[in-house]
């Protein structure tokens, strides 16, 4: 896998943001780079460019409630939510 590092290239860490949206604003006004996944990415500002990687990077979704909350009608539109995304995302479509 490529890696800065890997080529020799120490990389300056000057900020450290959690929120996807607070990543594209810093690089949308020129401070850095990051890796964003298409799941929980919002839309792209003006002047961020996106890079597919080259090595498929792949997230696994785990959800988990109580036995009897599945009698739940938001619990189970929120599954059902779940794994349209997952299926979304598995045939190339997020």
């Amino acid at each position: 896998m490529f890696t800065l590092r890997s080529r020799g290239i120490e990389p300056r860490i000057a900020h450290l943001a959690g929120e996807h949206h607070t990543q594209l604003a810093l690089i949308a006004a020129g401070f850095g780079v990051c890796v964003a996944p298409r799941l929980g990415r919002g839309p792209v500002p003006d002047g961020v460019r996106l890079v597919p990687v080259r090595q498929t990077v792949r997230r696994h979704v785990h959800v988990v409630w109580r036995t009897d909350a599945d009698r739940r009608p938001s619990v189970r539109a929120a599954v059902a939510a779940l794994r349209a995304a997952g299926a979304g995302v598995a045939a190339g479509g997020g």
